[in-house]
């Protein structure tokens, strides 16, 4: 007998405009399982930021439902919003937010709050889970570009929250870094985390399980062949063929 498995994010026609009707919005529905892998694509000014910022309840929707994690959000108090932000969802920045006086390990465990000792055993086991147990201990400013994004992944990812949101995550990364990033994701999915990325690259977005798109504020799904974040060369050499474009 099939069992139906409950979304841990449902949005049902979001809708959020900035004021002076600027950007924004206008409806976002979907609904990620746990495990699942989803993509949102769009060209820039279309809303993907908006809509990370809503799902992450930075941003709180003019109309529709948002719940995450089994919880409404329409009438919860800002400290609740707060409470359940730092305990359901996990988010990559595109700018990483890496604290350039911490180490990575430290880095990871700032996500649990100010007393990083009492965290150093969960937060050096994520790290060492992605394959960076050797650079535990190196401060963030020594690592390159990938191996400071897969830090990041490994601070959203340390709490094992329900949704990971990541903006951007492989920007401006070489194939094979790019290639570890996603890597990193797709092991946090595994753990039953869902992962919603913002991407620009079709390659990548073609390694999900899902893609949606975002035109003038209008989130819509598009049908994908792809079944989850690819392992091997697969989507290093979709990604390596889209830079060489």
């Amino acid at each position: 007998m099939r069992t139906h498995t409950p979304p841990v994010l449902l949005a049902d026609s979001l809708c959020f405009t900035y004021p002076g009707g600027r950007g924004g919005i206008r409806s976002a529905s979907l609904a990620l399982t746990a495990s699942v892998t989803a993509a949102v694509r769009g060209p820039s000014g279309s809303g993907k930021s908006t809509l990370l910022a809503l799902l992450g309840l930075i941003l709180t929707p003019a109309s529709g439902i948002l719940t995450i994690a089994g919880t409404h959000t329409a009438e919860l108090t800002q400290r609740e919003r707060d409470r359940l932000r730092l305990r359901s969802i996990g988010v990559v920045l595109q700018d990483l937010g890496l604290l350039p006086y911490l180490n990575a390990w430290e880095n990871v465990a700032a996500a649990f709050g100010p007393h990083l000792g009492a965290h150093r055993k969960e937060a050096q086991a994520m790290v060492e889970s992605l394959g960076m147990g050797e650079l535990a201990d190196a401060p963030v400013t020594t690592l390159s570009g990938g191996e400071r994004r897969r830090i990041a992944v490994a601070r959203a990812a340390v709490k094992q929250p329900a949704v990971i949101l990541a903006d951007e995550p492989t920007a401006g990364l070489d194939p094979a870094a790019a290639l570890l990033v996603l890597d990193a994701l797709r092991a946090q999915a595994a753990r039953g985390s869902a992962v919603l990325l913002v991407t620009h690259d079709p390659g990548v977005a073609e390694c999900c399980t899902e893609q949606y798109v975002v035109e003038r504020g209008a989130l819509t799904l598009q049908t994908t062949e792809s079944q989850g974040i690819a392992p091997g060369p697969r989507p290093a050499r979709m990604i390596s063929e889209e830079a060489q474009q």
